[in-house]
């Protein structure tokens, strides 16, 4: 696992991750403190924040092989499928790149707003979902058999991913109400 060394690499500036463009020089923790706040952290969650924030390719991979071999457990027992390996294996893998590396939207450039108002492609979250063909795509299916059977799966496995997303979010956003108060 990571060292305190490779987790400070977290502490880019400012603790509003989830808050795009507003940070002042109150709002910054030191390495030691960071590193502190996301020791609470599971294995999975430390994995992703280090592939999101700090582009750590090893975590990314072995948050790949962790939701690969949760959603295997999930196909045999919720699901009963059999054959359908390759198809998860795949959907695990863009369930991840989906929320590490999330589709910027084009018209904002991942902003979320356009000229003080609110950016209508993405709703201003400044990223554009993928759209069914481009992830049957990815996972190597027929559409219609993608939005037919394997498009709750697929949310299923991406609602895996994004909880993690939301426990990363929840310690940033507890350690910057720390900040706030202190």
């Amino acid at each position: 696992m990571a060292g305190v060394e490779v987790i400070a690499l977290l502490c880019a500036g400012s603790t509003r991750y989830h808050e795009v463009g507003r940070s002042s020089s109150k709002d910054k923790l030191s390495k030691g403190e960071m590193a502190g706040l996301l020791a609470g952290l599971n294995k999975e969650a430390m994995n992703l924040a280090l592939a999101k924030y700090a582009l750590d390719m090893d975590a990314e991979r072995m948050l790949i092989a962790h939701v690969r071999v949760w959603s295997a457990g999930v196909t045999v027992k919720s699901w009963q499928i059999i054959k359908g390996r390759p198809v998860v294996s795949n959907m695990a893998a863009l369930a991840v790149f989906d929320v590490v590396r999330p589709n910027r939207c084009p018209r904002c450039c991942g902003r979320g707003v356009l000229v003080n108002r609110v950016c209508s492609g993405c709703g201003g979250s400044g990223y554009k979902a993928l759209s069914g063909r481009q992830i049957s795509e990815a996972i190597g299916i027929d559409e219609s058999c993608y939005r037919r059977t394997w498009k709750v799966r697929y949310e299923q496995i991406y609602r895996y991913v994004d909880r993690l997303d939301q426990d990363i979010n929840r310690v940033l956003y507890r350690a910057d109400k720390q900040v706030a108060v202190g």
